[in-house]
């Protein structure tokens, strides 16, 4: 990833979420990264294993119902970048092949507005949180740049989205009669020693543990100890090793 171009995005995004007196977040990213990228709409779905999915944000009415048809009919470009962890971008989305690919979505999909969309997985090594999902009205590619700055804002949205799970996790707690919570302590702890294991970096194994979580429905804590613990060891791959 290109430093320059990491520090363009971060800045747009924040400067975004200044303009409108919001804090930075996945709802501010996703409204950002629409003129970021040059793109109609941008939707966020989020997929834990445990049910077809959700939307968690979508810029306007477009996106929503893109969601809800990947939802209701099970195909579409999202539901193709989640199962296979790569993007999907498909520059004219009511073409003949495409109709074929995925015959009920494409043409409920155009009759909705969108001409064009694009599909980026949100992906932590093995594990798949979900996609940013981007459209536009007219159909037309993204340029080599575009894509690019979209798998930045993509990598972006799932930092902040993993941070958002994990602070809602550690906020429910409810601390212990002294008042210390050794919350913090214990995913810091292993953090550590994720990062030793997988041979990655600190920022890298928060990411994994949190990623983890998620798509095993648990609070990050309780992986924490889990690890900590020894009752589970995660891969390089992201895949985990009950002891």
């Amino acid at each position: 990833m290109s430093g320059e171009r990491l520090a363009k995005a971060l800045a747009h995004l924040a400067g975004d979420a200044a303009a409108r007196g919001i804090t930075t977040s996945t709802e501010s990213a996703c409204e950002a990264c629409v003129v970021l990228i040059g793109v109609s709409g941008a939707q966020l779905t989020l997929m834990n294993g445990t049910g077809r999915g959700e939307s968690r944000y979508s810029t306007n009415e477009i996106g929503t119902q893109l969601e809800n048809l990947r939802f209701t009919l099970g195909e579409g470009p999202c539901e193709d970048a989640v199962r296979s962890g790569v993007p999907v971008l498909v520059e004219e989305l009511d073409s003949w092949e495409n109709r074929q690919r995925w015959p009920l979505f494409v043409p409920a999909a155009s009759a909705a507005g969108a001409r064009a969309a694009f599909a980026f997985p949100l992906r932590s090594g093995a594990i798949r949180i979900g996609a940013l999902v981007l459209h536009r009205t007219s159909p037309g590619p993204l340029t080599p740049d575009q894509v690019y700055d979209a798998h930045i804002v993509a990598d972006i949205i799932l930092s902040l989205l993993l941070d958002e799970l994990a602070r809602r996790h550690l906020n429910s707690e409810v601390p212990p009669a002294d008042g210390v919570s050794l919350s913090r302590a214990e995913v810091h702890q292993a953090t550590g020693m994720l990062s030793v294991q997988m041979g990655v970096s600190m920022d890298e194994a928060l990411v994994r543990l949190r990623a983890h979580a998620f798509a095993h429905d648990q609070s990050v804590v309780d992986v924490s100890r889990d690890i900590i613990g020894r009752r589970l060891r995660l891969s390089p791959d992201g895949r985990s090793d009950p002891r």
